[in-house]
């Protein structure tokens, strides 16, 4: 079966699934193709959100259905998360210092911070390796230097 998602935002792409899949896998195939967390996805089928311990034959979801993809928003997740502990009020300025605090740490990022990151997300097996000490050093080779400006 290749249902077709479509996210909100225009992007649209093709899926294959078996009819008995449950929601939750093609959460993820979704990740892989649109980069979207599974966290901030919400799957409507005919206006009606689709539950993750659902099978996709639950909903009639055939071959040639065309599935909505609804992308929520961080501060709706983080919100929901500080809603038990804080007031609306208080959870919203408690956002705002995250956010601010968030941006402040990017700044301070030195090239050789971003080199690291940037390994860890494209190269997550071989730092793992590194971390559980089956390699030494720099695996991936030497971070790259710039030249000094005169």
């Amino acid at each position: 079966m290749q249902p077709t998602m479509k996210a909100l935002q225009g992007s649209e792409c093709s899926l294959q699934e078996a009819e008995d899949e449950l929601v939750s896998t093609l959460k993820h195939l979704v990740t892989d193709k649109l980069n979207v967390p599974v966290c901030q996805q919400c799957l409507l089928f005919k206006g009606k959100a689709l539950a993750d311990e659902k099978g996709l034959s639950d909903y009639n979801i055939g071959p040639n259905s065309k599935l909505n993809l609804v992308v929520k928003p961080w501060e709706k997740l983080i919100s929901k998360g500080l809603a038990p502990h804080f007031s609306i009020g208080d959870a919203s300025r408690v956002l705002e210092q995250l956010q601010r605090d968030y941006d402040r740490s990017l700044c301070r990022l030195i090239l050789d911070d971003i080199e690291c990151l940037a390994r860890r997300f494209l190269h997550p097996e071989v730092t793992e390796a590194m971390e559980k000490g089956f390699l030494e050093g720099e695996a991936l080779g030497p971070a790259k230097t710039e030249p000094p400006v005169n």
